[in-house]
């Protein structure tokens, strides 16, 4: 057996925070069996922002696909737009801010996974 899993978003229930946003976690232990890595999907709303934070050991991507905003680090900022990916490494404080005016949506990868993506 191959292992292979599908899963579709339409099929997850968003997790909303504040600032307003909402985070679909598609991949991870809980979802699909994952050992390695975590994807999702983020939606931040207009004036809202993912705040800032870091995670000591995992890698971080993140692919933009729609809204603009500012990508914000301890040493620049810059605006991020649809078709731009972003990686950020282990202990690398960072923020998103969407000071657009549509919903800024972008995919997120975590390699190793979060803790509270896996099974407890």
């Amino acid at each position: 057996m191959s292992g292979l899993k599908v899963v579709h978003i339409k099929d997850v229930k968003g997790e909303r925070r504040d600032p307003p946003r909402t985070s679909w976690i598609l991949v991870s232990e809980k979802t699909v069996g994952a050992q390695n890595l975590s994807m999702g999907v983020n939606e931040t709303y207009p004036g809202g922002m993912v705040p800032e934070h870091k995670h000591d050991t995992e890698e971080e991507v993140m692919f933009f696909i729609s809204g603009r905003g500012t990508f914000v680090t301890k040493d620049e900022q810059f605006v991020v737009e649809p078709g731009m990916c972003v990686y950020n490494p282990p202990g690398g404080f960072h923020k998103i801010i969407n000071d657009g005016d549509e919903v800024l949506r972008f995919v997120w990868i975590y390699s190793p996974q979060l803790a509270g993506h896996r099974k407890a």
